[in-house]
């Protein structure tokens, strides 16, 4: 019995090092994109980006990689859209945000299943906003 609480005790006395430890790694560091800076540019990347993801004729692991790495610009283009726009546009923008955030961390984690279901909802939302251009 006392070797078990000697056991116990060490652990729980090693637990604060352990976790100052850890707490002193850093973070991921993700892609570093500059923010979009003109509705042109917005435009542009909204176009590219969402033709890219477009064209992916089936959604496996390499391509949910693929679509992870287009997602960082496309945020970009669809903040610059949220915060710049007005109305319904804006809305809508805000709407896709949200939905391109999900395709973000479904992408992330291979979910593709969800990937799926979010590109879907996605691709309607690009079809009816590309007409707001």
């Amino acid at each position: 019995m006392k070797k078990f609480f000697v056991l116990v005790l060490v652990m729980f006395l090693s637990l604060p090092v352990l976790a100052a430890e850890v707490s002193k790694a850093k973070p991921t560091q993700h892609l570093n994109i500059p923010d979009v800076t003109s509705m042109e540019d917005a435009k542009l990347i909204f176009l590219r980006k969402t033709l890219e993801m477009k064209d992916k004729k089936s959604i496996g692991l390499e391509e949910a990689s693929e679509i992870h790495i287009i997602t960082y610009t496309l945020e970009k283009s669809v903040a610059y859209f949220a915060e710049n726009l007005t109305g319904e546009k804006q809305s809508l923008a805000k709407q896709m945000a949200v939905v391109v955030e999900d395709i973000h961390i479904n992408s992330e984690s291979n979910q593709l299943h969800e990937l799926e279901k979010h590109l879907k909802k996605y691709f309607d939302m690009a079809d009816k906003f590309i007409f707001c251009f």
